[in-house]
């Protein structure tokens, strides 16, 4: 059977599952000089893992949804871009950039939300006599950075591009 990918196009799409389709990606890791598996649902099924770590991040993103019905949490009604309000009826191209990113990361074999615990990790060795001993990652809140990711996603995100302060958001009545 294969993968349907229902692109959310700022009207708020009934079962919409992606910001962006199989060709635009391809068109994306294209430009980038990336081969991608030749199926196109291989390709569908990392958008939409690409998908769920997008909307991950519910509660980092500017605004608001839309519709609180909406199926994912683009479009957005409150979101400041370049100190101008962002259209509630479109997606941004950071956001779209971002979810094709996902994907070329997972092609190169990571994995962006790795269920991962601290047994996953060698806390000492011994070799010979010499015995090494290591920050435990889960405890230290050390989790996987994707840097290229996080840089289109920092726009989108309260108290983005290094603003100093409490993020509070005011609405006047």
């Amino acid at each position: 059977m294969a993968i349907v990918i229902t692109v959310e196009d700022g009207t708020g799409v009934a079962d919409a599952n992606s910001y962006v389709s199989v060709a635009d990606v391809k068109a994306y890791a294209e430009q980038r000089g990336v081969v991608l598996p030749s199926t196109d649902d291989e390709i569908a099924a990392m958008i939409i893992k690409a998908t769920d770590y997008l909307e991950s991040f519910a509660c980092k993103y500017q605004g608001r949804k839309t519709d609180c019905a909406q199926s994912l949490q683009w479009p957005r009604t409150g979101v400041v871009m370049c100190c101008e309000d962002f259209p509630q009826d479109q997606i941004p191209k950071q956001l779209k950039s971002a979810q094709a990113t996902a994907v070329l990361i997972q092609n190169e074999g990571l994995v962006l939300q790795p269920n991962v615990t601290a047994a996953d990790y060698v806390v000492e060795e011994t070799v010979g006599p010499i015995t090494t001993k290591y920050a435990n990652p889960i405890q230290a809140g050390i989790s996987a950075t994707f840097t290229a990711l996080d840089s289109l996603l920092e726009p989108l995100f309260f108290a983005s591009c290094g603003q100093v302060g409490f993020p509070l958001r005011t609405v006047r009545v």
